[in-house]
């Protein structure tokens, strides 16, 4: 099993149309643990937080050989 993560990341400012307001990613690290996983996801909201920014990230574990 390995786990990856999934980030989401919305943008609150009026004048930003609907569609373009938030973009989901499903980042290309794979992780062994999800320790790991969780310790990169606070690591990017660290980097990435800002005002008017809003982010949220999910690690899910994944069987690559049913894939």
């Amino acid at each position: 099993m390995k786990y990856f993560m999934m980030l989401w990341l919305c943008i609150n400012d009026p004048f930003t149309s609907l569609e373009n307001t938030c973009v989901e990613e499903i980042m290309p690290t794979v992780y062994d643990s999800l320790q790991e996983c969780a310790i990169d996801a606070e690591r990017t909201y660290e980097m990435m937080k800002a005002d008017k920014l809003y982010l949220t990230t999910f690690c899910s574990k994944k069987d690559l050989t049913a894939i």
